[in-house]
């Protein structure tokens, strides 16, 4: 497992993207590397609507994907947002508006 982003985000880009495409430029980073630390095979996909933790977030995994999130967005992500049941979908959305309030 490795703490390197599968893909990156151009954080100036997103900051120029409309709601919807910013969105879903954030559920692609996401799953990438939600799958990248959950050691998800390649025949699996992450469930864009399924809450985090059923999908084997833990408070660990939490904390990889928020440092990694904070590197690739340069802004601070509180580890809340990893652990509350949000779904990719609803955690895109929350790094949408951080990412907004910057």
């Amino acid at each position: 497992m490795s703490g390197t982003p599968t893909t990156a985000l151009n954080l100036g880009a997103l900051r120029d993207t409309s709601g919807d495409d910013r969105r879903q430029a954030f559920e692609t980073f996401l799953c990438r590397n939600l799958a990248q630390h959950l050691d998800i095979p390649p025949a699996h996909r992450i469930a864009r609507n399924r809450p985090l933790y059923t999908q084997g977030i833990d408070s660990l995994t939490a904390l990889t994907l928020q440092r990694t999130l904070e590197s690739a967005l340069n802004i601070p992500v509180p580890a809340h947002h990893l652990l509350r049941e949000q779904s990719v979908g609803e955690l895109a959305a929350t790094l949408s508006e951080l990412v907004d309030r910057t």
